[in-house]
């Protein structure tokens, strides 16, 4: 350090001044009052593409655009009449003439001083091109996203439009669903009804050699009389479940009395030779669940297994109690269910492809599974193609009331 001071003084002023000048990495003029360029650097003379004897003695505008000379000369005569240290063309875009007439934008800082009374000014000037250019561009990104997320809002507002009306035309089907099942249920249990009442009366007076013939037929007339209001009570119950309008009921009661005597019920129904036995294989039996939703399971559980089964096959309900879990398993020796399809068999109208002659309307297992949720229970299988099914369900043996006395089942 002191070696550099000892040779600055030994230095004149003037060539440090010079050297600073010419070596600067901007571009640096001095004009005197009449704006004609006294002094450029060489940085000025690489800027505008001039020679190095070409400018001096050529007023300053020959550096400006055309369009901006006149308006540049009332612009440095107001700089003259009140001059001061600043920053040229706040808030406004500057350009710079090249000699072969290209124009390139440029950012301006003046300064002025006086020599030998004579007052003169200068400028330095930087090159803005690479910065003009990135901020252009982050213009034109901004004006994209901006229009990007303009046209993405009116798809948004035309989406939540479309969904809107959606959502009513859904609620005005649903609506006119509930009444049309409503009415359904009413206008076809009555002949069903009637139906079944006649049957009765035929098997009761029936008399003579065509007897069991008779009974044949009353027998299969019963049988598709249950099957049809089994379809109806299917419709009715995923509708009410889907609207919200189930709820459970736990109430106590035993399950072995429960299954027996849904067994009685469901055995007219089984194929020649196919045997409904039950076994309760241990723990308590008395529970306290939703009574009817559970007998709804079962039933829907063996009708499936007596529907999907040969003539001869067995099939099982087995039930045990334990930990104040209640399990149940529904075995049968049936068809069994391809592996393909199982993925797909509790989804609502879902049928397997190796059932399809068989009547049915693929709602049974979604509503059992709509109703063991509701019972916080849970169900899953096990099946193969032509070794059986067997379905086993969870759920708590003891499940509390609901607490809101606003929630107190549907009849």
């Amino acid at each position: 350090m002191e070696h550099f001071r000892t040779r600055m003084a030994r230095t004149e002023v003037s060539e440090i001044c010079e050297l600073l000048f010419r070596t600067a990495a901007e571009g640096l003029v001095v004009v005197d009052g009449s704006g004609i360029i006294m002094l450029l650097n060489p940085r000025m003379h690489e800027l505008f593409g001039y020679a190095a004897d070409e400018l001096e003695g050529s007023p300053i505008e020959v550096l400006i655009p055309d369009a901006a000379r006149n308006r540049h000369r009332t612009q440095r005569s107001a700089y003259q009449s009140h001059p001061e240290k600043r920053p040229m063309g706040i808030g406004r875009e500057l350009f710079g003439r090249r000699k072969d007439g290209s124009v390139f934008p440029v950012e301006v800082s003046l300064n002025h001083f006086e020599l030998d009374g004579q007052r003169y000014v200068m400028g330095l000037v930087s090159d803005v091109t690479l910065r003009k250019q990135a901020e252009d561009e982050l213009y034109r990104m901004n004006a994209e996203l901006e229009q990007r997320v303009a046209d993405r809002t009116r798809e948004l507002e035309a989406a939540s439009q479309s969904v809107a009306e959606a959502l009513e035309k859904e609620r005005e089907l649903n609506a006119l669903k509930s009444r049309f099942l409503s009415m359904a249920s009413h206008e076809f249990r009555t002949p069903l009804a009637t139906i079944m009442g006649s049957v009765d009366l035929i098997a009761r007076y029936a008399e003579g050699p065509a007897t069991d013939k008779v009974e044949r037929h009353v027998v299969r007339i019963r049988n598709k009389v249950r099957e049809l209001t089994g379809i109806l009570n299917d419709f009715l119950s995923l509708d009410k479940l889907e609207q919200g309008r189930t709820t459970v009921n736990p109430t106590p009661f035993d399950i072995v009395h429960l299954c027996i005597d849904l067994l009685e019920e469901l055995r007219p129904m089984a194929r020649p030779g196919q045997e409904l036995m039950f076994d309760h294989e241990g723990g308590p039996s008395q529970l306290q669940q939703d009574r009817q939703m559970l007998s709804n399971v079962v039933r829907n559980l063996v009708t499936n297994a007596i529907k999907y089964s040969p003539e001869g096959a067995p099939i099982h309900l087995v039930t045990r109690c334990m930990d104040d879990v209640l399990h149940l398993e529904v075995r049968d020796r049936g068809m069994g269910i391809p592996a393909e399809d199982q993925e797909h068999l509790f989804e609502r109208f879902f049928r397997a492809g190796n059932v399809v002659n068989v009547q049915g309307t693929g709602l049974g297992l979604n509503i059992v599974r709509k109703y063991l949720e509701l019972m916080k229970g849970d169900i899953r299988f096990h099946s193969r193609v032509g070794e059986g099914t067997t379905f086993t369900v969870t759920l708590p043996a003891h499940l509390e009331p609901p607490s809101n006395p606003d929630e107190a089942p549907l009849a």
